[in-house]
């Protein structure tokens, strides 16, 4: 919240005070952890947890955040989109923060979308460069959320508790089957966000984003999202076979494949992220190993690797920001022209490469020793020696790359630097920083014994960490001595051996083109299933789920399915008067088949809703009764806007056509008869309709069991519509205004449009106050008597369309920011009720209380935000389909004052009038043409 006004104030320097917050929140973190616990809604809390890993990540984002955000003021340029990137950047941040720290599993996945959204937003707004990445790292990362919704999903559904701490504790994890799918589940949830293949192309496209968010994202956010996750439910699948296996098969092999990839580049960038991906791997194949140690050896390597690789993508812009460039074949010899900024991208590469005495060192020495105790996991120490040899694979080639980004930025480019300078201090120096830490961490590895062993713990597991940089000569070591032997000697040779592969496509295919073909052949699909549908003809939107219902018919009649049978008939299902809104309704309809005029189709087709509207009302539902007729009122006007601007009759079909739909219609007519005849008049109430009926009342303090359950005991569901009415209030006004509006060919203006507007501009100063009162009436009854908010709004919405009728031409019926105001208030509303229930229990929990011997709840502020949000939808509609003359056209013509000169007609008119001239010339000849026709056949009679 504090990003924008700090943007305006201080512009890209804004990153200083806001890494002075971050800085404030990790030391309050280290001092004060503790824990909140709100009821949310659905049984679900809003629930975090600081223990020891969730404040170890959330520690590792601040920290590492704040550093990004001192590089940022001095990276950035100057009033150039800078308050978006530090708004964004904050979200992220928020993010990630909500991720590690939630206790609810409701609350992590909330989390786990909204860090997907955010480095979508980020990557996207570098520009049409990072469009594809970001829809790419939007998919992936969506389809990561998928899996990880219904992981939680079954797991809390079986625990009973969505908190994530029970469910971890619970007993459900004895059942073998359901443990391997959840891990099964989990484990692909982490490779989408930790870039694992084969979901690892995303993080390299990920590189058209800004370098304070490639940093970030790199080091601290997104793919430490994966690793923390994998982490957390360590406790629970250590020791599951499927698990171990997975993470360690598919940990190595990205774990090489990244590193081989890596090298192959000559985009600095671009060889810095699939480190990353190489990294990740090494990290989720020490994880899958599943000890103590193991698990330890994962977290010491989190906080080295965020170290080093927000330190070099930093320092990779710094050489960008002073060059121009970031390509190795297009730099040169900068040792001299910028020797802060290479001694400290040496560093950083040294400790990525784990040349000692640096952290780097350290860490992949506790990962080589987590694999060798990998027999313990699997039982069987064969597979132990064939992962070390992987491992060792994997570190020469990190050492390699690790060398190409020093020799390639500072030493072997064949472009004279002789122009270029070392950068300021405000830039280099927040980029040094987090590497050069890699030295002083080193040497104080002890300290970290009890932080790491207090986060293994928290996952469930009890470990005896005993960091050093010297364990005595072991595998580990041998190891890495050799690695650096064999590296030292290929950047001898590097040019030789690196020119063969150099920008090589090693595989016939790309992850990108894979992710293409796939998205192209869904779109194809969907045009398919969607050609279905794709008809303005009912009888080819009826026939499918016609033969739908007749095939599972059918069915059910020949296997015997249970409700094949009928039922007895229920009492008092038929009654004579019910053939009075069925002759209406039939005799409506058979004068809508008959009529070619589209006015009198309208009028009948409401016709027929009067007729449902009778039959609703004789069915004791008054208050149902009234809001469909108000529907059938509002909805009838609405379509004559519309029909005004369409040809009086339909367009003439042919007669195959016509039986074809007749019988089609008859049919589907009939089915559903049976359908509804069978499921609902040879069945009693169900049980939970009868449970309303009769507890609602007690429970609710009101009479009105529609209104009760719509407000208070199914409100989240109201919630959900009323934000679909929200979206579809704006979607309406988008796609009306972008329609050009012509009068039909046929359609004749009135006259004196003046006089034929008095009777109602007289009739609505009598209706509207009455309309308004009984309005505010139907609303302050709605819990005891048929009414509410719902029916309440149309009745206003009434008052809007007799204002609209009573103009003498088109006309807004209120300004036109009002109706968005109406529905973003009623929403707004809407929220701020359920976000009083959850003082008293859940979101949307209703409070009930006496004021003035009267009944009041908080249901009813959620009731008034439907009223406003109804209202705001329905006078959008009106102003949308009749606010203007055509678009464009802000003010009308009887509106304005008779001394207001009239300003010139814009181009758009001007040619609009043209056209309707032509055609008016069009018509008028012709007319005089067929007069023309019809005199000749006379003279010729």
């Amino acid at each position: 919240m504090a990003s924008p006004l700090l943007v305006k104030t201080l512009d890209r320097k804004a990153g200083w005070p806001l890494a002075a917050l971050f800085v404030a929140a990790a030391v309050i973190m280290t001092q004060s952890p503790a824990s909140i616990d709100v009821p949310w809604a659905l049984g679900a809390h809003f629930a975090l947890k600081a223990d020891s890993l969730s404040t170890f990540f959330a520690l590792l984002a601040l920290l590492v955040g704040a550093v990004v955000f001192c590089y940022s003021a001095a990276y950035l340029p100057r009033r150039t989109g800078n308050t978006s990137f530090y708004v964004i950047m904050s979200a992220f941040m928020f993010a990630v923060l909500l991720l590690v720290l939630a206790d609810d599993v409701i609350t992590l996945f909330v989390g786990w979308e909204l860090v997907s959204i955010a480095s979508f937003l980020l990557i996207a707004r570098s520009g049409s460069g990072g469009q594809d990445g970001s829809v790419r790292t939007l998919i992936l990362t969506f389809v990561g959320g998928l899996t990880l919704l219904t992981a939680v999903a079954i797991a809390s559904t079986q625990a009973g508790t969505t908190n994530l701490s029970e469910i971890l504790a619970n007993d459900i994890w004895a059942n073998h089957r359901l443990t391997e799918l959840l891990a099964i589940l989990i484990a692909v949830s982490a490779f989408t966000k930790a870039a694992q293949f084969p979901f690892h192309f995303w993080l390299p496209e990920a590189m058209a984003a800004a370098t304070p968010v490639s940093a970030f994202l790199h080091a601290a956010a997104v793919v430490k999202a994966g690793v923390y996750v994998l982490l957390r439910f360590s406790g629970i699948f250590h020791s599951e076979p499927v698990w171990n296996a997975l993470l360690i098969s598919v940990g190595l092999t990205t774990a090489v494949m990244g590193a081989l990839f890596a090298i192959q580049k000559t985009d600095l960038k671009q060889l810095t992220a699939y480190s990353t991906v190489s990294h990740l791997g090494w990290l989720v194949a020490t994880i899958g190993v599943g000890t103590p140690l193991a698990l330890a050896a994962a977290l010491v390597h989190t906080m080295a690797h965020a170290l080093f690789k927000s330190s070099l993508f930093m320092l990779i812009g710094v050489v960008d920001h002073q060059t121009g460039t970031r390509d190795i074949r297009r730099l040169g010899p900068l040792v001299r022209r910028m020797p802060y900024t290479f001694g400290s991208m040496v560093v950083g590469a040294l400790s990525m490469a784990a040349v000692p005495p640096l952290f780097g060192f350290a860490s992949k020495e506790g990962m080589l020793a987590a694999l060798e105790q990998s027999s313990e996991t699997f039982g069987n120490p064969v597979f132990t020696p064939l992962l070390l040899a992987v491992a060792a694979f994997g570190a020469l080639l990190t050492f390699t790359y690790s060398a190409r980004i020093i020799f390639g930025s500072f030493i072997d480019g064949p472009r004279d630097m002789s122009h270029v300078k070392e950068a300021p201090v405000s830039l280099w120096l927040p980029a040094a920083l987090p590497g050069l830490l890699s030295i002083p961490v080193a040497f104080a590895l002890p300290w970290l014994d009890a932080p790491v062993d207090a986060a293994v713990a928290a996952i469930g597991l009890e470990s005896h960490s005993h960091l050093a940089l010297w364990h005595g000569i072991n595998a580990p070591f041998l190891i890495s001595l050799a690695v650096l032997v064999i590296g030292c000697i290929g950047v001898y040779f590097r040019k030789p051996l690196l020119a063969p592969i150099e920008r090589k496509q090693l595989l016939p295919f790309t992850g990108a083109s894979v992710l293409h073909a796939v998205t192209e052949a869904s779109k194809r699909y969907g045009r398919l299933g969607a050609g279905v549908a794709n008809s303005f003809s009912p009888a080819r939107h009826l026939a499918w789920p016609f033969a739908a219902v007749i095939t599972l018919g059918v069915a059910a009649a020949v296997t015997g399915m249970d409700g094949a049978g009928l039922a007895p008939r229920v009492a008092n299902t038929d009654r004579v008067m019910d053939l009075l809104p069925f002759a209406i309704i039939v005799a409506c309809v058979l004068s809508l088949l008959r009529t070619r005029s589209r006015i009198s189709a309208t009028i009948l087709l409401s016709a027929v809703g009067v007729g449902v509207t009778l039959q609703i009302l004789m069915l004791g539902a008054p208050d149902v009764a009234l809001t469909q007729f108000l529907v059938e009122l509002l909805v009838i006007v609405m379509i004559m806007m519309v029909l005004r601007h369409q040809p009086r009759g339909f367009h003439p079909v042919r007669t195959r056509r016509k039986y074809w739909s007749g019988a089609i219609a008859a049919a589907t007519g009939v089915v559903t008869f049976f359908g509804v005849y069978t499921l609902l008049g040879r069945h009693e109430r169900p049980k939970l309709a009868m449970w309303y009926l009769q507890e609602a009342p007690g429970i609710s303090g009101g009479a009105n069991v529609v209104n009760t359950i719509l407000v208070e005991f199914r409100a989240l569901d109201t919630m959900g519509e009323l934000s679909v009415l929200g979206m579809a209030a704006v979607v309406i006004a988008a796609v009306v205004a972008s329609i050009p509006r012509e009068r039909g060919v046929d359609t004749q203006p009135l006259l004196e449009p003046e006089r034929n507007a008095l009777p109602l501009r007289h009739l609505q100063r009598l209706l509207l106050p009455v309309l308004g009162l009984l309005s505010l009436f139907i609303f302050m009854r709605g819990h005891n008597s048929p009414g509410g908010g719902f029916i309440a709004a149309l009745v206003a919405a009434s008052g809007f369309m007799l204002v609209y009728l009573a103009k003498p031409a088109d006309a807004p019926v209120v300004p036109k920011r009002v109706p968005f105001i109406l529905t973003g208030v009623g929403v707004t509303t809407a929220l701020v009720a359920g976000f009083i229930g959850m003082t008293h229990g859940s979101f949307l929990y209703a409070i009930h209380g006496h004021f003035l011997g009267q009944h009041l709840t908080t249901s009813m502020i959620f009731d008034a935000g439907v009223y406003l949000a109804v209202l705001g939808m329905v006078s959008l509609g009106i102003n949308a389909l009749g606010g203007e003359s055509r678009p464009g056209a802000d003010e009308l013509p009887y509106d304005r004052p008779a001394d207001t000169p009239v300003p010139p007609p814009t181009v758009r008119e001007r040619k609009t009038d043209q056209h309707d001239r032509q055609r008016a010339r069009n018509v008028e000849t012709a007319l005089q043409l067929a007069q023309a026709q019809a005199a000749t056949k006379e003279d010729l009679k």
